[in-house]
């Protein structure tokens, strides 16, 4: 399994858990925020059979994608708006290579990478559940979007 914590940290009443998991990049937008509906940076990543069952059992939602007319499974979605609530722009996460320096390249689909992301639980008109607070990835394995 591919699951770390990678650290806590506490703001007033709240801890918030980082942590990182290993895993193929889908659908990334990560240099430029998606504003196909609501602007964000977004990243959906396929996780090994383990990993996707923790994610499941810790109340995550996974799906599935396709990619040239092969079905991909154990998808979990890594979002993060870029705009808070309040209005306040949030920062875009941070891309780096295997070796932790800058990256400027765009993420494309295969790549394998590792996704630093906060977990945090939400509530909307009566339903709730869990998000994906993307942070950062790192590109260990980049496949270039052409």
């Amino acid at each position: 399994m591919s699951w770390l914590i990678y650290k806590a940290k506490v703001v007033g009443t709240y801890t918030f858990i980082y942590a990182q998991v290993e895993g193929t990049a889908y659908w990334a937008s990560l240099s430029r925020p998606n504003e196909k509906f609501e602007p964000m940076w977004r990243i959906d990543l396929a996780l090994d059979d383990d990993t996707a069952a923790q994610f499941a059992k810790e109340g995550f939602t996974l799906s599935e994608t396709t990619i040239d007319g092969d079905t991909v499974k154990n998808i979990i979605k890594f979002k993060r708006k870029v705009s808070k609530n309040n209005g306040d722009k949030n920062q875009p996460p941070m891309i780096v290579d295997g070796a932790k320096k800058p990256l400027d390249k765009i993420v494309g689909n295969g790549s394998k990478v590792v996704v630093m992301y906060k977990s945090y639980d939400w509530n909307y008109k009566g339903k709730t559940g869990k998000g994906l607070d993307l942070q950062a990835v790192q590109v260990l394995d980049l496949v270039e979007y052409r």
